[in-house]
């Protein structure tokens, strides 16, 4: 049974109930009521009718005025009620009994005890005998009946539009509230399908609501990934055609004669191999941390005194390109982490500045600790990068279309692999544009200074 079905029932079996209990109690408390207000009525009536008797008795002594004569009941009983509200119902004194102080019947029929109601008559605060009418029960006629009769009428035809009322509100209720869920069922179906582009948009502001604006986010995010898994695919497959090509091309050439074997030859096939192999290490790494499998060995370690080392192994390389470097590093800058994950991100960001910077450019290398956090800054000089590349220059196989471009070299890795050893030490990187004309890349890694 599906949920509409199982919501339309509760629904029309809660209305029904409360439906039923509803009518119920309204029929009982008037027939109750009714009964009540007659009985208080008649007993107030009476009561009046027994003090007119009570000061009657008192001026004759003896009851013979109203055993001589009996339609004077009658008229005492109509003074005692109220003529013009009560027309029509003067007749109810031939219900009534007139007992002495023996209780012995002297007017009115015979009624038996247990369904007649006693009132005292007094005279001069002296018992002069009883007035009794029977309840409700006893002196119901058919007039009473038939009222009845019609407010059972009324409350069943009550009951049967309540029924009508409560399908039709059960089915709406079950409709609107299965609605969102259909439409969220449709959706999870074509995200299973591999569809992504649809979208709820949902105006709700309850909990589908809420879940159908997460189920969109979600959509985005696994078309995002689907298209930067094609593009991801699509450009590992280019980084690796261009040197398999070329050694493709070196060794048909030599091959054929075309070129002949020499140790230039060799060294040519030497370099296109190697960067083939960077590449597929950059790969690896990069999968390895996206995996959340790249290992971490975490050991106290002097940020400054590793900076110092990896800046001494590029000495010759910065004297190459006739790069000045300043370096305004602290004397010790101890916190915990990993120094060959460390040492692999600084690599990374010098081979950036080396392979972009124009030659006798300039780097600056500066470290300071602000609070508890270590803040690590690399700034180059020109040429720099387009405000709109900025964000992207962490992304996978991402490359700048200008001056820095695939000609210099890299595969667009280094960068993306510099940010996942930052955020696996609990720390941020990010790029901005340099005072210098080129990048400046700020490395943030938590901890004390000592």
């Amino acid at each position: 049974m599906g949920i509409r079905n199982k919501l339309f029932l509760i629904f029309l079996g809660t209305f029904l109930v409360l439906i039923l209990a509803a009518s119920g109690f309204y029929y009982l408390s008037f027939v109750r009521s009714l009964n009540t207000y007659l009985d208080e009525r008649q007993q107030e009536q009476v009561e009046r009718l027994a003090e007119h008797l009570g000061s009657l008795y008192q001026q004759t002594g003896s009851w013979n005025f109203l055993l001589e004569e009996p339609r004077r009941l009658k008229r005492l009983y109509r003074l005692a009620g109220d003529e013009d509200r009560h027309r029509g119902k003067n007749d109810d004194h031939r219900h009534l009994q007139l007992l002495d102080t023996d209780k012995e019947l002297l007017m009115g029929p015979p009624a038996p005890p247990r369904l007649r109601v006693e009132v005292p008559i007094l005279a001069n605060n002296q018992l002069a005998g009883y007035l009794t009418y029977p309840n409700q029960e006893a002196i119901r006629d058919k007039l009473d009946d038939r009222f009845l009769e019609r407010q059972l009428r009324f409350v069943l035809w009550m009951l049967a539009v309540g029924v009508v009322l409560s399908l039709l509100v059960s089915w709406l209720l079950a409709r609107h509230l299965v609605a969102p869920i259909l439409a969220l069922t449709h959706h999870t179906r074509a995200l299973q399908e591999g569809d992504y582009s649809g979208r709820l948009n949902s105006p709700r502001r309850d909990e589908l609501g809420r879940l159908g604006h997460q189920l969109d986010q979600l959509s985005l995010r696994l078309e995002q990934g689907q298209q930067a898994r094609q593009r991801w695919f699509s450009d590992i497959a280019h980084e690796l055609r261009t040197p398999l090509a070329i050694l493709q091309g070196e060794l048909e050439a030599l091959s054929d004669g075309i070129r002949p074997l020499t140790l230039d030859a060799i060294k040519a096939l030497e370099t296109e191999t190697r960067q083939l192999t960077h590449l597929v290490n950059d790969l690896h790494d990069l999968a390895l941390a996206d995996g959340g499998n790249l290992r971490y060995q975490l050991v106290e370690e002097d940020l400054a005194q590793l900076t110092h080392d990896v800046l001494d192994s590029y000495r010759h390389l910065f004297d190459e390109k006739q790069f000045i470097v300043d370096r305004w590093l602290p004397e010790s800058a101890w916190l915990l982490m990993d120094p060959v994950r460390i040492r692999q991100l600084l690599d990374n960001l010098l081979q950036n500045s080396l392979k972009y910077t124009h030659d006798g450019g300039q780097l600056r290398v500066s470290l300071d600790c602000t609070g508890k956090q270590w803040t690590l800054v690399l700034e180059d000089s020109a040429p720099g990068v387009p405000d709109a590349s900025l964000p992207h220059l962490f992304d996978h196989l991402y490359r700048v279309e200008s001056s820095r471009n695939r000609r210099t070299g890299g595969a667009g890795l280094g960068l993306a692999i510099c940010q996942r050893i930052a955020e696996a030490h609990g720390g941020s990187i990010r790029a901005e544009h340099s005072p210098l004309g080129g990048v400046r890349i700020t490395l943030t890694l938590p901890g004390e200074s000592v």
